[in-house]
């Protein structure tokens, strides 16, 4: 199972929920299964763990709208995004998303990025409904999660001590429910696969 985690939502600043949680959790998942990160500025290594990653074009660009066909052509497995993201067109692979809204300023941001940020919070609801799954963080301002998923859409709830910790001992418990959930929607999407061939 290949699996990218999109790391684009890291800053520098410690008091924003959306990218420690990434942080945290992106060290913990790598000790159980081999992982990609996906990047949109070389300096979010720097708060990064040493891993494989790709850089990419930022989340907040328009052009984003056709990376699921680029990630769908490289064999990607599972995605996981910690907020919603902006298209699901052409997508074959399995996608879950945080229900974050990010709203900390991004210092690696572009100014176009800036500009279009706003409107993320306007579409939250339908690009969250377009995932496999949802995962919602205690205490990362992520408490509408139930309703703003569609009617049987998985969804499972992260409760770390500490949402604003980096270290990935302190996200060892979310990580094993997360590789559960994806291991799970990848054998959904393989069982479906197998469905649609055999008509």
């Amino acid at each position: 199972m290949r699996l990218i985690v999109d790391c684009r939502f890291v800053t520098d600043r410690d008091d924003d929920p959306v990218s420690t949680t990434v942080r945290g959790l992106v060290a913990a998942l790598a000790s159980r299964h081999p992982l990609t990160m996906l990047i949109s500025d070389y300096r979010q290594l720097a708060y990064l763990p040493q891993l494989p990653w790709q850089l990419l074009r930022p989340i907040d660009d328009l052009r984003d709208v056709v990376t699921p066909m680029g990630l769908s052509e490289a064999g990607v497995d599972i995605v996981f995004a910690p907020a919603p993201v902006w298209s699901t067109l052409g997508r074959r692979y399995g996608l879950v998303v945080g229900s974050a809204s990010p709203s900390a300023p991004d210092s690696f941001a572009s100014i176009g990025s800036r500009l279009l940020r706003p409107l993320r919070a306007m579409f939250h609801r339908l690009l969250q409904r377009g995932a496999d799954a949802v995962v919602a963080v205690a205490g990362a301002g992520q408490r509408d999660a139930v309703t703003a998923t569609r009617p049987g859409q998985p969804i499972i709830r992260l409760d770390p001590q500490n949402v604003l910790s980096t270290s990935g001992d302190d996200w060892e418990a979310q990580a094993e429910q997360l590789m559960s959930l994806f291991y799970e929607v990848h054998r959904d999407r393989q069982t479906q696969i197998r469905r649609e061939a055999q008509r």
